[in-house]
């Protein structure tokens, strides 16, 4: 072997250590020190050709004329080779190489020491081109490249590269020098990893691992060697490396980082994980399976990248056979399409499946179509019957308080009649409910969202008309187990707002105090009472109960709300003292049993007890009402106190003694003239009636 005229090739690997100066005086020492027999020395090699030159070693071809091969001799350049230090790391390199014994790792044949040129080894010689240089012409827009070179066929090199790292891996070797330029193509489809000349082994010797200088191509060292976070390279320091090359091989860049700028800021950046934008060359489509997994390898979080060669392997053969990619999506839609991909029979048989699932679908709906329209025809018909009796019934709910006697008999019937359309109403209207028990879920659907809400509004309303707490809460509790009462208040909020206050006991009253302005005391039904002003309408959210309101001219009226009711009561104007007179009427006697309210039917002087509509005649009524012509009404407290507080002698109004009786006021209760306080009617009492009679202003 000669080294003489041998071309410089640049350097572009940082060399992990420069030697201890120690000198090899005598190279046949070197075969005792690292165990090297005598035989060999390289003799046998011929016709040795310049193939490259590294940092530290140089490769020559040769041929061996014993087994008839060319081979490729490496050893180290002649600055190095008498260096003890490295020529050990020499020699590691040539057996860790040979150790691992893998497809894509190139064969050692033979290791020796030649008198002259010191120690060397013999490998596999191959014919072929690096993947820096494929990189490089592919960028350069090489037509013949990019022919030759798809991604398929990139990406199937970098699976064999990653193969022979992972075999490497699994001998508990770290290459720690990996990049494009030691990835060697084979004329003929061989993918061999070269230079493992910074090899070391996993879990080696901690004195050793001291000795080790951080090493390697800059562009391709994980940060966390870089900024000095871990003192020695280990499995997913190689992953990074392999990251880095996927890179180039899908963006056709020499690597990741900007290689113009000097070598502080280059490793600055690198540090810092702040490489070029991972983008396809132009006019190529770069697959998000693929970036994803670039991504993953080239984390600058260690914890985020692959934790060994074999799980980037595993999701590299996944994107090639169509499989789901751990790194890029592991959702079940995703991984379907990807089976569909691999497996074409499988979305025929799932279109047949739709189709035949449509089709019975399409069958199913027609039959319940028709099924649903003969049901909602008869509902409606019962429907119609079912309003027509609700808005009876409300008619008369609703009619005119104020009658005559002779119309008393009307009134009773008036109310039978109410209660009588009510339950009609009702009944329609469950029996129209539970007749849709058998929609199918779609009409169940519709039904809930267009009748039902109504039909519920009505009955819920009907059953508040009765003034019947009770009655209300069990008619509710019916539309609860029906199956569309729910869905029907998720869609009528005017429903679900009277359900709400039916559930919560309140009702709404409106007071309209046009012709009234001023003060008055609100009596809740736990006997708290509460200070307010009248002015125009105001509406009051209350408990369900029996309210009484005290007015400051002397007004009292007694009402009762029923849960989810909403009673809307009319202010009487304030009476001026000029324009009425209080005529004594005691000879008028009431035997009224049960209890209030009482009406006045002011023209003929009649009275009337509302709840049982018993009428009474009293004898003289008309002979006064001839005597006394006018209009006359029952009087408010405040015009009995006045009445009983002055002398009626040349007074506007007539004194009487009370005499113990109590006088029956417009609103039904009964005025007490000892205690002068207003009291609820109650069963068996009786009382005297006065009568006001306005004359006009003077």
């Amino acid at each position: 072997m000669s080294d003489t005229d041998i071309p410089t090739i640049p350097d572009q690997t940082i060399p992990a250590a420069s030697g201890d100066g120690t000198v090899v005086a005598d190279f046949r020492e070197l075969r005792k020190t690292f165990g090297i027999f005598p035989g060999e020395d390289g003799s046998e090699y011929h016709n040795l050709k310049l193939l490259g030159m590294g940092g530290m070693g140089v490769v020559f071809s040769g041929d061996d004329p014993t087994l008839q091969r060319q081979v490729a001799v490496k050893l180290l350049r002649e600055p190095f080779r008498c260096n003890r230090e490295l020529i050990g790391k020499f020699v590691n390199e040539a057996r860790i190489t040979a150790r691992i014994d893998h497809p894509n790792i190139v064969a050692v044949h033979q290791l020796g020491v030649n008198e002259h040129h010191g120690v060397y080894f013999s490998m596999r010689r191959i014919s072929g081109e690096n993947l820096q240089t494929v990189i490089r012409k592919l960028h350069d827009g090489d037509p013949e490249a990019r022919k030759n070179y798809s991604l398929r066929r990139l990406l199937d090199i970098f699976i064999a590269g990653c193969n022979g790292v992972a075999a490497a891996h699994e001998k508990q070797i770290l290459h720690c020098d990996l990049k494009p330029a030691n990835i060697m193509i084979g004329a003929f489809g061989e993918v061999l990893v070269l230079d493992w000349g910074l090899a070391r082994e996993i879990g080696g010797d901690p004195q050793e691992e001291k000795k080790h200088v951080i090493s390697g191509t800059p562009a391709f060292m994980a940060p966390e060697l870089v900024t000095g976070q871990r003192s020695s390279p280990d499995i997913l320091t190689d992953v990074y490396a392999l990251g880095m090359i996927l890179y180039s091989i899908l963006t056709w860049r020499a690597s990741a980082f900007d290689m113009t700028q000097n070598k502080d800021v280059l490793m600055e950046k690198v540090a810092s994980g702040r490489y070029l934008p991972l983008r396809p060359p132009k006019g190529y489509h770069l697959p998000r399976e693929l970036a994803a997994i670039c991504r993953k390898a080239m984390a600058i979080d260690r914890s985020e990248r692959y934790s060994s060669v074999t799980e980037l392997l595993q999701d590299l053969y996944n994107f090639r056979d169509g499989r789901a990619v751990k790194a890029y999506s592991p959702n079940v839609i995703y991984r379907f399409f990807k089976l569909c991909r691999r497996h074409p029979a499988i979305p025929i048989a799932v279109m047949v499946a739709l189709m035949t699932l449509l089709v019975h679908r399409m069958a199913v709906g027609v039959f319940e179509y028709a099924h649903d329209r003969s049901l909602m025809r008869s509902a409606e018909i019962n429907l119609r019957i079912a309003d027509d009796s609700y808005r009876r019934a409300m008619v008369h709910h609703w009619a005119d308080d104020n009658m005559l006697i002779a119309d008393l008999l009307k009134a009773a019937i008036r109310e039978k009649n109410f209660l009588l359309q009510a339950n009609l109403a009702l009944m329609e209207y469950f029996s129209i409910l539970d007749s849709m028990g058998g929609l199918s879920a779609s009409g169940t659907v519709r039904f809930s969202r267009e009748s039902a809400p109504g039909i519920y509004r009505n009955i819920l309303k009907l059953a508040i008309a009765t003034r019947d707490s009770e009655k209300v809460e069990e008619v509710l509790a019916r539309c609860r187990r029906l199956d569309f009462f729910d869905e029907a208040c998720r869609t009528d909020r005017e429903l679900a707002a009277l359900v709400r206050r039916i559930n919560e006991r309140t009702a709404f009253l409106t007071l309209d105090s046009e012709n009234f302005s001023g003060t008055g005391i609100l009596c809740y039904p736990d006997g708290t009472e509460e200070k307010t002003g009248f002015s125009g309408s105001r509406s009051f959210d209350l408990p369900a109960g029996e309210y009484q309101l005290l007015l400051d001219n002397g007004i009292s009226l007694r009402l009762y709300l029923t849960p989810g009711s909403h009673e809307k009561i009319f202010l009487p104007p304030v009476p001026e003292g000029d324009d009425r007179q209080l005529i004594p009427a005691d000879h008028y006697r009431l035997p009224v049993p049960g209890t209030a309210p009482v009406r006045c039917d002011l023209a003929a002087f009649y009275l009337t007890v509302k709840q049982n509509a018993v009428p009474v005649e009293f004898a003289q009524a008309e002979k006064m009402a001839a005597e006394h012509p006018g209009n006359w009404r029952l009087p408010y407290p405040v015009e009995l106190r006045k009445a009983w507080s002055r002398d009626a002698a040349g007074g506007a109004f007539y004194r009487s003694e009370p005499a113990g009786q109590m006088v029956w006021l417009n609103n039904g209760t009964l005025y007490d003239p000892v205690s002068r306080t207003v009291n609820r009617a109650a069963p068996g009492q009786t009382g005297e009636v006065y009568l006001v009679k306005s004359v006009g202003r003077k």
